[in-house]
């Protein structure tokens, strides 16, 4: 772009943010209805998205700016990117700190971050949209003669594994055990080769190195947070859909939803998508081995952490906004009209539980009357994702890991309780807004 157009790009800007301002705060509605989409080129990314600063910027928010600003500074985070809706229509998106430290690219609403373990509900999401067509139940079983996954039984090292159900992929209580006594999808060297196959492995090789072990306990006995499983869950979905995972989720759930930029996340700094954030671990954090030949030390940021293998449990990367319209698919509010139907909803969130067993819920990490709440961790990113009971729910991501770990996203949930209830948000729908 020669200096002339760059020149009348910025006097639009100018008038347009200048006209924004100039509306009266008391009739949010004509706001939103009187400002035209709003465009920002980010030349060191040459990229054009909608920002929705502007229209996020408003007195009634800037206590919620401050406390932002506050957060990241006390907890060292490089970049944070906020959204919060209020019965499915969003009401605040924005971004604070670095979506790159080094080349001075600010976060903006736009950029992608992982989004770690919150890839799980999208997997659960997808699980269920296939029940709810009748390609099986929460009770199918996932090995054995009648097993979705029946092709690999030959890779079965205990009987117990053919009583595995959906049910128990989805609630932690699968039973598995490995000798490495280590979680696989985080092994990914150790793995390689033990099964003599390149770094990092296909998932596959994985299957089979979890599957051939002896022991197992009974599934459903125990809780026991496993990534594993929900990747097993990805591999159902290939099975019964004929699409690998990545596709089916992305064609038949999330485009049903309007979102178009959601994907899985790359290892190395090199293959990030365009609009994606850099990441950043905290200080002091410990080097990993390198996934790939020659397996040296590595940042846990990249090469030291295998996203690609993580995926339908934890490999997804997403913007705030993607992950509150994804919620507002499945929140049970009347706008927009729920993906799933309201008895799926109500099985992934333990509304239809027998009070006299234990229940777990499907995808969400905790579950009760008053929220809905899912989390994620990585050594590089942490998001808190929370849908209330009053109305409003919000997203939270980082690029930046914490000495606090998966804790960390207990902070967040804190950070945002303690902040709406002291900050109020004009009545608008940005996602009108958001052009994907």
């Amino acid at each position: 772009m020669n200096k002339l157009l760059q020149q009348l790009l910025c006097w639009c800007i100018f008038f347009t943010v200048t006209a924004c301002s100039s509306i009266q705060e008391e009739k949010p509605q004509a706001q939103v209805k009187a400002i035209k989409t709003i465009r920002f080129i980010d030349d060191t990314e040459t990229i054009s998205y909608d920002t929705l600063i502007q229209l996020s910027s408003t007195p009634q928010t800037a206590l919620l700016d401050s406390m932002a600003w506050e957060f990241i500074r006390q907890w060292e985070i490089k970049g944070m990117t906020i959204a919060v809706s209020y019965k499915g229509k969003l009401v605040y998106a924005k971004g604070f700190g670095w979506a790159d430290e080094e080349r001075k690219v600010p976060v903006k609403p736009h950029h992608l971050f992982r989004i770690a373990s919150a890839s799980k509900l999208i997997t659960a999401v997808g699980i269920m949209h296939l029940i709810e067509q009748g390609r099986f139940t929460l009770d199918s079983k996932v090995f054995g003669e009648q097993g979705i996954l029946k092709r690999y039984n030959a890779w079965l090292g205990n009987k117990l594994l053919e009583s595995i159900t959906v049910r128990h992929l989805l609630t932690h209580t699968a039973g598995w055990w490995n000798y490495l006594h280590t979680d696989p999808m985080f092994a990914p060297v150790q793995i390689a080769q033990i099964m003599k196959t390149p770094s990092p492995p296909p998932f596959d090789s994985v299957m089979r190195f979890m599957l051939s072990q002896k022991k197992a306990f009974p599934p459903g006995s125990f809780y026991d947070y496993s990534n594993f499983g929900y990747c097993v869950l990805g591999k159902i979905i290939e099975e019964v859909s004929g699409k690998d995972y990545e596709t089916f989720i992305r064609d038949n759930v999330l485009a049903k939803m309007q979102i178009r930029r959601m994907r899985i996340g790359k290892s190395r700094y090199s293959e990030r998508f365009p609009n994606e954030v850099k990441y950043y671990v905290a200080s002091n954090t410990p080097k990993n081995i390198s996934i790939y030949p020659p397996h040296d030390s590595a940042s846990r940021a990249y090469e030291g952490t295998y996203i690609e293998g993580l995926s339908a449990a934890g490999g997804w990367i997403a913007s705030s906004v993607d992950m509150l319209r994804f919620l507002s698919y499945i929140d049970a509010w009347e706008s927009p009209k729920d993906f799933l139907h309201s008895q799926s909803i109500a099985q992934m969130t333990l509304q239809t539980a027998d009070s006299s067993q234990i229940q777990r819920a499907l995808g969400w990490k905790q579950v009760s009357a008053e929220k809905w709440w899912r989390t994620g961790n990585l050594a590089s990113s942490n998001i808190s994702l929370t849908r209330r009971s009053d109305g409003f729910a919000w997203v939270v991501i980082t690029n930046t890991g914490s000495w606090r770990g998966s804790f960390f996203p207990y902070e967040i949930e804190g950070f945002m309780t303690r902040a709406l209830q002291k900050v109020s948000f004009p009545s608008q729908d940005l996602f009108e807004f958001v052009k994907d």
